[in-house]
């Protein structure tokens, strides 16, 4: 049976309006699996806390930041990657995304976290906490029906 060691996540350089994320983690399949094909997804969340000020319209529930992706053959994206086990053991991964920084900015705008005096409110931008949830899964089956017509303006 496969699995998965608790994924790290890496917020690495800001190149422009960009920041490199790095998810890497350790898959680790048996014998069971050996020619099998797994899918790797990996997404990245906003989590919002308990105790987060957040900002009006935040709904309280973790944000859906990022979907990772992988080419497909010519120029068809997949968020998934295909992992063939050849061999019983571990494999490590590293997956590295650049990533707007407007969507890591999970939650937007600024608080006031103190005063340095009476008329003066110390301003700093909103905490953001950003996890990644990856998933190992097989593939899934499915299957096309035949096309039924069902009239017009349906």
């Amino acid at each position: 049976m496969a699995t998965l060691s608790t994924p790290t996540i890496t917020l690495g350089a800001v190149n422009g309006s960009k920041r490199d994320v790095t998810v890497a983690g350790t898959m680790t399949f048996d014998a069971s699996d050996v020619g099998r094909t797994y899918r790797l997804q990996i997404e990245l969340f906003g989590e919002d806390l308990a105790g987060d000020h957040l900002p009006s319209g935040d709904g309280g529930a973790d944000d859906l930041i990022s979907t990772f992706t992988w080419l497909a053959g010519g120029l068809l994206l997949r968020p998934y990657k295909a992992v063939s086990v050849l061999t019983a053991g571990s494999v490590n991964y590293s997956e590295k995304r650049a990533i707007d920084t407007a969507k890591l900015d999970e939650d937007a705008g600024t608080e006031i976290v103190g005063w340095a005096d009476i008329h003066t409110p110390i301003i700093m931008p909103r905490s953001d906490e950003v996890y990644a949830q990856v998933t190992l899964g097989m593939s899934p089956v499915s299957k096309r029906s035949v096309t039924t017509q069902a009239g017009l303006g349906v």
